[in-house]
């Protein structure tokens, strides 16, 4: 749902002196709403002549945790100091400004002060924190209006930020007010850009309200608008920008349709990581005993099918010819990245589908070089993805690959056409085969896209859709998926081509199997605030539960290190990590711990009294971790990832909770990415890539694997869409 970040103000005057709310009473009382984070903050301040005698915030809507903290304690920083420029609570900006904007309207009003219009020209400056970092604006008004807006610093998310900043800054110029929207999926940021503008203005007017007047918007008369093309992509997240890029590289003229205001999908808030086998970086790591032993058991386990069998053997023969050439580093090859991935599925997925993705991984690693993705040197152990061959971007999240997908698709001109704000609702159909989409844009036109080839879905899949999951995905594995389970994902995210699909009697696999990421922050859920540590991999953490013991193995299935989770005290758990590999004191770090994502401290004790856990139990799990590293064997927990010991201070912690991550399950595809109905048969137009489709991941997705996914089955779904007579 879109929401607004607009403040009204209702001052009602109340009795409390005889001689009522007349200019010179004893005690005047006033109440004043503003538009907090989730609702209405309401502020009733009582003044005796120009000292604040009580000040009261409410707001049911806000976060108990984040905004609740600023109503308990906004209030008393003001009444201590008598005076309303104090500073925000940490972590709840929107709130704190909310109260602030409505307590300094209040007492102008409770004081009798005549408030002007207007503004006293300068250039001011002022700030406020939003998804991860403190946003810094310079505001130039002259008397009657602001003139210029400019960010003057940030390290928000690449992408969603940049979508959110185009937006809000351009509407606050346009309508001369803060009452404007933000972008959807990206509220915090979009509101901390407007609280840092609201900021920096506090001493450029006389009432902080008067600068969220009410602006009507004019309204257009609806229409119906055709356009066509060779190929309709519905969604631009990965797999649907990769498909645009495979079928115009195809020569095919595309239309892409996405519904937020910004490219990219989850592909915007991910790790930034992929996994392929890499010769030329594995042979200079040394395998592990772990490492050993991980692949001898499975390449004798007894079989449960032919499918296993054969996969088995593939490994098997792989691995004998690697150690019989006196080949050094660590073993790897597409056999084993297959059945790597098909096992920690449960081997539930479609092996023809999980063998197509292990086999085209390294080719789709290298078009990413080629088309400008740039990765690190190093290869690592990304978070759950359960063997040394993640590749890292340079770029932060998945800006990296959207960049370099979005300068790809320009290079094409007018061959791709890509409308953003525009809703897909519903295939359009003639007889059984899809023939186009029917859109709805932002004004409310009716879009009607003919495909003369064929038509890729690639709209994500459903893990921030509560109803969805629930209806689908609750179960034995996950006894509860509602409200209370929150998700990486993003608002965008819900769903919609499962809806689309279900219309017209697509075939679905592996709907029940959903994924939580057990690296989601207490607050959203998202993975904002996660120890920024190097390569983004699982070699230099470990977890312990409120108790400061560790129960889980740090490198094991993310299913079964969110079971563990949910079974702790709280259902939460501590990220625990040294300095080794992050500047303690760089400019992500300092945000973080100012967001309260992130607790620093010189020393283990100190670490363990900052987040409340007891001392001597932290310090014996590190002790005993360092000692498993040392050793090649940890007891406790069975880990097999033992490279780096936690031993430099300073020491970090992050509070983590489970939070709903990737659905398994969509729409049943082959190998050339056709979608079937429910009776088997293959739909004619009808191609899909990325999260909205099932069988390539079974009961558990391997961590990097998503954007295997979306880059193997998206470049076969663009061609083949392209290629389509």
């Amino acid at each position: 749902m879109k929401k607004k970040f607009i403040s009204l103000i209702t001052a009602t005057c109340l009795i409390v002196a005889a001689t009522g709310c007349q200019k010179g009473a004893a005690v005047q009382e006033f109440s004043s709403t503003s538009k907090g984070y989730g609702g209405d903050v309401q502020v009733t301040l009582s003044v005796e002549g120009e000292k604040i005698i009580s000040i009261k915030a409410e707001g049911e809507k806000e976060t108990k945790d984040i905004g609740g903290k600023a109503l308990e304690e906004l209030p008393k920083k003001i009444l201590e100091a008598n005076a309303l420029d104090v500073d925000t609570i940490s972590g709840a900006t929107t709130t704190s400004n909310a109260i602030l904007t409505a307590a300094k309207s209040a007492y102008a009003k409770a004081t009798g002060k005549e408030v002007k219009e207007g503004f006293k020209p300068g250039t001011y400056e002022g700030e406020a924190y939003g998804h991860g970092s403190t946003i810094r604006v310079s505001v130039k008004v002259d008397e009657d209006k602001i003139e210029a807006i400019d960010v003057l610093s940030q390290k928000e998310t690449p992408i969603l930020y940049d979508a959110a900043e185009s937006k809000v800054v351009s509407a606050i110029l346009e309508k001369q007010s803060l009452e404007v929207d933000g972008v959807t999926g990206v509220t915090v940021s979009s509101k901390a850009i407007v609280s840092a503008v609201a900021n920096a203005l506090t001493d450029a007017v006389e009432d902080p309200m008067t600068l969220y007047k009410k602006v009507e918007t004019a309204t257009s008369e609806k229409q119906e608008i055709k356009k066509e093309a060779d190929v309709v992509v519905v969604g631009g997240g990965g797999a649907g920008l990769v498909a645009a890029i495979s079928a115009a590289e195809e020569g095919a003229s595309v239309i892409v349709v996405e519904k937020a205001e910004f490219l990219g999908g989850n592909l915007s808030v991910f790790g930034g990581i992929y996994n392929s086998p890499d010769a030329e970086k594995q042979d200079s790591l040394d395998m592990s005993e772990g490492e050993i032993s991980m692949i001898e058991e499975a390449i004798s386990a007894t079989p449960e099918n032919d499918d296993h069998a054969q996969a088995m053997a593939a490994v098997k023969a792989d691995y004998e010819e690697w150690k019989a050439n006196g080949s050094k580093g660590l073993f790897d090859s597409e056999s084993w990245f297959g059945l790597q991935t098909w096992n920690s599925g449960d081997k539930v997925a479609n092996k023809t589908l999980v063998d197509t993705m292990a086999t085209l991984a390294d080719d789709g690693f290298n078009w990413l070089k080629e088309i400008g993705v740039e990765f690190t040197d190093s290869i690592t152990q990304g978070a759950g993805s359960l063997y040394r061959r993640t590749h890292g971007a340079v770029k932060p999240n998945g800006s990296g690959f959207i960049d370099a997908y979005v300068e790809k698709l320009e290079s094409f001109g007018d061959q791709v056409e890509i409308m953003m704000l525009t809703e897909a609702e519903e295939f359009i159909m003639d007889g059984n085969s899809v023939v186009g989409v029917k859109a709805i844009d932002k004004d409310g036109n009716t879009i009607l896209l003919s495909a003369d080839n064929g038509v890729v879905l690639s709209t994500g899949g459903f893990a921030g859709n509560v109803e969805l999951r629930q209806k689908y995905a609750e179960g034995e594995k996950w006894e509860n998926l509602g409200e209370s389970v929150l998700t990486t994902n993003l608002n965008a995210i819900t769903g919609d081509g499962i809806v689309m699909s279900e219309k017209i009697g697509a075939q679905f696999v592996d709907m029940e199997h959903i994924q939580l990421l057990h690296l989601g922050n207490p607050f959203t859920g998202s993975t904002t605030g996660a120890i920024p540590y190097k390569g983004r991999s699982a070699e230099e953490v470990i977890f312990v539960n409120a108790e400061g013991n560790r129960f889980i193995a740090e490198d094991e299935r993310r299913d079964v290190i969110c079971n563990a989770i949910l079974k702790q005290e709280g259902a939460f758990y501590w990220m625990i990590h040294d300095s080794k590999n992050i500047d303690p004191k760089s400019d992500v770090v300092e945000n973080y711990i100012k967001g309260k994502y992130l607790y620093r401290a010189d020393t283990l004790d100190e670490l363990a009294e900052l987040i409340e856990i007891p001392a001597e139990n932290l310090k014996k799990s590190v002790k005993l971790y360092n000692e498993a590293v040392t050793s090649g064997v940890d007891e406790l927990t069975g880990r097999r990832l033992l490279e780096v010991a936690i031993e430099e201070g300073p020491f970090f912690a992050a509070k983590r909770v489970p939070s709903a991550h990737h659905t398994m399950g969509g729409v049943k595809i082959d190998e050339n990415a056709q979608v079937y109905d429910q009776s088997g048969s293959i739909i004619p137009g009808l191609f899909a890539a990325g999260e909205v489709t099932g069988g390539i991941h079974g009961g558990n997705r391997v961590g990097g694997n998503a954007v295997d996914d979306t880059v193997v089955f998206g470049r076969i779904a663009g061609k083949n869409a392209a290629n389509r007579k």
